[in-house]
């Protein structure tokens, strides 16, 4: 069987690239895997509240160790192509959460004042309505009233 002791590192002081053994401990009893920041499945024992009180007292008293074989995954910084591409993928408006140039901007409060709705400039724009709806409280063409109608 093997112990935790086996699993820490005696590598480098400061842990340089490898997550300390407290912060792994943390993640678990957050729920999270710890290398890869996913949601682990409902079903894993670590929602348990006398799992997750465990891993609390784990994280304590590991806080200064490091595993050698757990390291962070680095993220990685999409480019706007890429981050379109991802969006769709995963079912949502091509231009969610990327920022707003100011050339859209002008071009959706032309539009906007033309008499298009939000719905048909969520489309047209790839963004959400509540997108849609923020930025053009932002440009006070509507009221916040307005805009959490979109909420």
């Amino acid at each position: 069987m093997t112990t935790l002791r086996q699993i820490e590192s005696s590598g480098d002081e400061k842990g340089e690239g490898k997550m300390m053994a407290g912060e792994v401990f943390k993640q678990l009893a957050r729920g999270f895997h710890p290398e890869t920041g996913e949601l682990l499945p409902p079903e894993s024992a670590v929602h348990s509240p006398a799992a997750i009180r465990l891993l609390y007292e784990l994280a304590e008293e590991f806080s200064h160790e490091c595993f050698a074989g757990i390291k962070r995954k680095e993220k990685v910084k999409l480019t706007p192509e890429q981050r379109r591409e991802k969006n769709r993928a995963e079912g949502k408006p091509a231009n969610a959460y990327l920022p707003w140039s100011e050339e859209e901007k002008i071009r959706l409060g032309e539009v906007f004042q033309r008499g298009d709705d939000i719905a048909a400039l969520s489309k047209q724009f790839e963004r959400s309505s509540r997108s849609i709806a923020l930025m053009l409280e932002k440009m006070a063409l509507i009221t916040a009233e307005e805009a959490a109608a979109y909420d």
